[in-house]
């Protein structure tokens, strides 16, 4: 409910996980990344499952992911995660 919101909730809610929007944002990501020189960066906390995302983003567009910065930050861990695509990516054709 906070992450539709316009208050300043939305801004630390992310529903199940932390990733309502991250989730919806993964095939977006996905189909602007450029191959073979596109980059992307997303910050994520351990609550996160980065290495889901990762698991995702290789298996699901041919992303590759890894962590490239990990800081702490008062009571949590920040890590920021690089995505690399391996092949072009191709939306499937809707009928």
């Amino acid at each position: 409910e906070e992450v539709g919101s316009n208050g300043i909730e939305a801004s630390w809610a992310g529903g199940r996980d932390g990733r309502v929007v991250l989730d919806r944002a993964l095939s977006q990501i996905a189909r602007l990344l450029a191959f073979p020189h596109g980059v992307a960066y997303i910050v994520v906390v351990d609550d996160n499952y980065p290495e889901q995302i990762s698991q995702i983003m290789e298996e699901t567009y041919g992303i590759k992911v890894f962590p490239w910065m990990r800081r702490r930050a008062r009571n949590e861990f920040l890590t920021i995660l690089k995505m690399k695509p391996t092949r072009e990516f191709r939306c499937a054709e809707r009928t």
